[in-house]
């Protein structure tokens, strides 16, 4: 499988194989430090054949049907009127939820042409102020305080640009396990990948 791992906000390290173009380097940089900027973010994953994004966010709480439409109305009012402000409309906003006993994945897929950081920034500001205590949040690396936050949030906003990109092919996931960020490239829909260490 193809792996790319990042560990808090240090720079990068990727062994290249040479058969990847250095663009989808560029684009896995830039997840992974989308990834690092909002860690509220469980996972991303881009799929440009349909020019859409999906971001997961994790809760330690169930949500019955009942509060699973009422998130889904209320992200759909939120992004409606951010977009409103912004004179510009979405082609795509669907919202799943999968909720077992104690834990709840939102999974949210946007078109990638009116989705912003702006608009990214706002629905961690809904998800925060609704479940302030079941929204997961990756905890800070230690050397989170060498970090500069002006040039996170450039890297988070080139990030939502690469993935806006139409050429760019390659369907990416980029997903926390524990203190590290994984990115896998997609052949197809299944999920398979080539390998790359």
């Amino acid at each position: 499988m193809t792996r790319v791992v990042l560990r808090g906000p240090a720079p990068l390290k990727i062994m290249m194989n040479s058969r990847l173009p250095v663009e989808n380097a560029d684009t896995v940089s830039l997840v992974c430090a989308l990834l690092v900027r909002f860690p509220e973010l469980a996972s991303i994953r881009s799929m440009p054949a349909d020019r859409t994004v999906r971001l997961t966010f994790a809760l330690k709480a169930r949500l019955d049907k009942n509060a699973q439409r009422a998130l889904a109305d209320a992200i759909e009012d939120h992004i409606a009127g951010y977009l409103l402000l912004a004179k510009d409309e979405a082609r795509t906003v669907r919202m799943e939820c999968e909720s077992d006993r104690a834990t709840s994945f939102v999974h949210l897929t946007r078109d990638t042409e009116s989705f912003s950081k702006s608009e990214l920034e706002l629905l961690v500001a809904l998800l925060r102020e609704r479940f302030p205590e079941a929204l997961v949040r990756n905890p800070l690396p230690d050397d989170h305080l060498d970090a500069d936050p002006v040039a996170q949030d450039e890297s988070a906003l080139y990030a939502i640009e690469a993935l806006r990109d139409p050429t760019q092919s390659k369907s990416l996931v980029g997903f926390r396990e524990e203190a590290r960020v994984l990115v896998y490239f997609l052949k197809s829909r299944k999920a398979k990948a080539s390998s790359r260490r």
